[in-house]
């Protein structure tokens, strides 16, 4: 088999290109290119030095607007300049230039009690032409002026609710209700919105693997056409390691008559519950209590079985168990 030899067949291809870009005269072309492209240039700035006319936007800014004031959607955001000038200042504004923005400043309108704010077009030109240089021209302005539709809102004070979604480690739990700072914001709407608001939430949180107390800065969600101060609320999430209680507390009866007796099987339930750390040694026998009301047994006299539960414990206990669930009784009434 004949071997391919790469050297010689890289001489060969060389050669052949070669001898294309000399046949074509590729030197020739080049510097062709080159005089049209200088050409060009040349030109391009020759035509600069005419003027021309273009369209530049320049953002309207409402700034200090009453928290208990709300903006029409139809005040214009943007202001159509047109300007004329020579090419080479144009393109610096298009290119360079950054406009600021027109202010109108809302803090006084309602102190005034007008129904709209207006700035005429002398009051437009004049903040404008401090923006250009001497020698461009301020041919249009559109709109030609602004007048500022608002309208005054409703103020209520509601709750806050936190969406909180935690996940704690295991033996750590909520050793208390979450607290939020402030607890209730004023909102500001229409009359109409504010007849169906009662709370609003703040965004979602997510805690996963917590074993301890954190204290976060929460933004409150956005609700359409309602503006809301504060805009931020502080929750706290109480996390603490938790070890297991237990008591045995005994099934008593509320209001029971004199002419009754009562006999509960068994006499006393076990109550056993997940306490913190922290509240270990503060938590005593004397914080449950077992007393059902008379009617209830009376009610579930032919079964003689009542489901039992907590008529007091504590509010930070969360889901005690009671063991067992149920009792069974004998009520009957006492001979004359």
């Amino acid at each position: 088999m004949a071997r391919l030899d790469f050297p010689l067949l890289f001489k060969s291809v060389f050669r052949k290109v070669r001898i294309f870009f000399r046949r074509q005269q590729w030197e020739e072309i080049l510097i062709f290119l080159s005089f049209l492209l200088l050409s060009t240039g040349f030109w391009y700035l020759e035509s600069l030095q005419d003027e021309y006319e273009i369209d530049i936007a320049i953002p309207v800014k409402y700034r200090n607007v009453p928290r208990d004031m709300i903006l029409s959607d139809d005040n214009p955001q943007n202001l159509l300049v047109r300007i004329k000038d020579k090419g080479t200042v144009l393109i610096n504004y298009m290119w360079f230039n950054s406009f600021s923005p027109v202010d109108i400043d809302m803090k006084d309108a309602l102190t005034e009690k007008r129904q709209h704010v207006f700035m005429e077009r002398r009051t437009l030109e004049s903040i404008i032409s401090r923006q250009l240089i001497s020698s461009t021209s301020l041919l249009n302005i559109d709109p030609p002026a602004i007048q500022v539709d608002y309208t005054a809102l409703m103020q209520k004070e509601v709750t806050v609710s936190a969406r909180v979604d935690i996940q704690t480690e295991p033996g750590f739990q909520l050793s208390d209700a979450i607290r939020i700072n402030p607890a209730k914001v004023h909102v500001y709407a229409r009359s109409a919105v504010l007849d169906t608001l009662s709370a609003v939430e703040t965004e979602l949180v997510e805690l996963k693997q917590a074993r301890k107390t954190v204290t976060l800065s929460v933004r409150l969600k956005p609700v359409p056409n309602v503006r809301v101060e504060p805009e931020k609320v502080e929750i706290t999430v109480p996390v603490e390691e938790f070890t297991e209680r237990r008591f045995q507390i005994p099934v008593g009866c509320k209001n029971l008559p004199a002419n009754y007796n009562l006999r509960v099987f068994p006499s006393s339930v076990e109550v056993i519950c997940n306490v913190p750390m922290s509240k270990y040694k503060d938590l005593r026998l004397d914080d449950f209590n077992i007393q059902i009301p008379f009617q209830e047994f009376d009610s579930n006299r032919a079964s003689g079985e009542l489901t039992v539960r907590l008529t007091r414990c504590p509010g930070w206990i969360v889901n005690p168990l009671i063991n067992p669930g149920t009792v069974e009784f004998i009520l009957e009434q006492k001979k004359p």
